[in-house]
């Protein structure tokens, strides 16, 4: 096992850490659950990637984010619990295990009120502003990097890999940060504008990067129902493009709430609070004086996962009154009584908690913390007595027992088999667990993101017949064959790598980022050549330079197609096109 391919199985021990299961796969590091005297936490072991032209860098990365983490003590900061070195010389950090929600699986699964959302960003505004008075910035504040506790109900931030202290060294060879795209300051993306023909330019990141991040968090959670999906969500941080207010957006939300989040997203910097010192008193002033209309939820329940109700043949009259959730309560009721029973017997695989479905085999990727939504959306937790009949594979076909009253009146065992139709109107992760065989998610036709044609042929000046190397899922090395899971995001990159044609590296060079879907196509949809995983990529981003819309597919061929997920190489050419195939 080489360090550029590490993996560790389960039940490996590192340094004392015995390892339970993999639990996240980011671009410099592979997150595993591990256990010790009795006790679970978190091993983050980095990784080097060739893929990333970044394999020396790695350990540096890890040797800073360790340093930052040991200058903070802070209840709602995770903690460092021990670091070294695994066998293979790669670099580890261990630290404290959260059980808990990222925030925006708290917020659809919770539905907590504005007061209580208002409540958690006065705590994570103290910390930060722990964080900055000890010269720590954290760099990729978003809602997937804090945890809310199901203990406490408190939140936790983490993943401190792009995070930077006073003096560290500076390990970024581009423009800007390690970061996100949607909660970076809109000051970031002029700086890249005016220093464009700077090489050596390097933005450096402030407070006021930070305060903005927060306030696109809070926004977020005000105005999506369904934070936790790839919803196309207003642009906050273009400096010519002006967005709607959250009260705008949402009614619910309380205008002078409305009014704070603006200061904090403000394109003027100098219009946000000061710090996150004044951040927070401001913050919780404003909680100390929220009234009755911060009691409510910031969406009602149905707006975001009516499936309870669904689950049980019933459509709630708040659903209904909504057209585009009244379309999927028809689409549901459509598929009969059995689907009530079949997304009924699948509570058995759901923690009444409320948690995520049981992990998947150690072996495979880690589980997906929001299913894809096939037709209904994805199950919330649901209040039903557990079901008793089994749920079985066989073939391609699902037997499932269910109880029939015989002439004697004495219950009957019957078996139960789903049709195509009523698979297919259950979510991803509930067809999945009842065993239907056609849960992958099949790409439709449709027509490229709104100018990405325009983009393609202006801006990039990409051809129709132009093709590109990919390595399509940029958290893995390229060389890798790899499991997808339909419906999900992915992130491809151009590797850094000998050979790349002279037209490619004129127009899409290493290190240009495509951003897409994951889609399958089996040997049974009519598909002659046999299965494939197909993505299609609708933005991209070429380094130091804007993001654009564009038109970009890949179809590679698939290896196999288990628990819902498909395996493919992860290195692929994909082709230009100016209509989805």
């Amino acid at each position: 096992m080489t360090a550029n391919l590490l993996r560790l199985p389960s039940g490996a021990i590192v340094d004392g850490w015995h390892v339970s299961r993999e639990l996240g796969n980011g671009g410099f590091a592979v997150v595993y659950l591990v256990e010790k005297n009795g006790k679970p936490y978190a091993l983050k072991v980095a990784r080097h990637r060739e893929a990333s032209g970044d394999d020396k860098q790695t350990h540096a990365r890890m040797v800073r984010e360790t340093t930052t983490l040991l200058m903070l003590n802070h209840p709602n900061i995770i903690r460092p619990q021990g670091h070294g070195y695994a066998e293979t010389g790669n670099m580890y950090v261990a630290l404290e295990y959260v059980d808990g929600w990222t925030l925006a699986e708290w917020k659809e699964r919770k539905h907590p009120t504005i007061h209580e959302i208002l409540r958690v960003f006065v705590t994570l505004a103290s910390a930060l502003s722990y964080m900055h008075e000890r010269g720590v910035l954290h760099r990729d504040l978003k809602l997937v990097n804090v945890l809310i506790r199901k203990s406490d109900g408190e939140p936790v931030i983490i993943d401190f890999g792009c995070a930077t202290y006073s003096l560290a060294e500076d390990l970024t060879e581009e423009g800007l940060p390690p970061g996100t795209e949607r909660f970076r300051a809109p000051e970031q993306f002029s700086f890249l504008r005016e220093h464009k023909n700077e090489h050596r330019a390097r933005y450096a990141f402030k407070v006021a990067d930070e305060i903005f991040a927060l306030g696109v968090m809070l926004y977020d959670l005000l105005t999506d129902p369904r934070p936790t999906e790839n919803n196309r969500r207003k642009i906050l941080n273009d400096p010519l493009l002006p967005h709607p207010s959250a009260f705008r957006v949402n009614p619910r939300i309380p205008e002078p709430l409305s009014d704070l989040v603006e200061t904090m997203i403000s394109r003027d910097p100098s219009k946000r609070p000061v710090d996150t010192e004044a951040l927070s008193r401001e913050l919780k002033e404003h909680l100390e004086s929220s009234g009755a209309e911060y009691m409510l939820p910031a969406h009602a329940p149905s707006e975001q996962w009516p499936s309870g109700a669904l689950a049980a043949g019933v459509a709630p009259a708040a659903a209904l009154s909504d057209p585009p959730l009244r379309k999927r309560v028809s689409r549901a009721l459509a598929a009969g009584a059995a689907v009530a029973v079949a997304l009924a017997s699948t509570v058995a695989f759901w923690r009444v908690s409320g948690d995520l479905p049981a992990p998947l085999p150690d072996h495979s990727p880690p589980p997906m913390t929001s299913p894809p939504d096939m037709s209904l959306p994805s199950p919330a937790p649901m209040v039903i007595p557990p079901a008793t009949d089994a749920v079985q594979k066989e073939g391609s076909t699902v037997k499932m027992d269910t109880p029939e009253v015989s002439a004697q009146g004495r219950p009957q065992r019957v078996q139960k088999r789903l049709s195509a139709g009523e698979c297919a109107a259950m979510s991803l992760v509930v067809a999945l667990a009842a065993g239907c065989p056609g849960s992958q998610i099949r790409p439709e036709s449709f027509t490229c993101p709104a100018g990405a044609v325009g983009a393609m042929e202006d801006d990039l000046h990409w051809k129709d017949d132009d093709g590109f190397l990919l390595v399509l899922d940029d958290r893995h090395d390229g060389e890798e064959t790899i499991w997808f899971t339909p419906g999900s995001d992915v992130v491809g990159v151009v590797p850094k790598v000998k050979g790349l044609p002279r037209r490619q590296l004129e127009v899409a060079p290493p290190g240009t980022r495509f951003y897409g879907k994951a889609y399958y196509l089996s040997d049974k949809m009519g598909r002659a050549d046999g299965p494939a995983l197909v993505i299609r990529y609708d933005r991209v981003k070429l380094p130091g330079q804007d993001e654009r819309p564009v038109c970009f597919v890949v179809e590679t061929p698939s290896y196999g197609f288990k628990d819902g997920r498909v395996q493919a190489a992860n290195e692929s050419a994909g082709d230009v096109v100016d209509r989805w195939p």
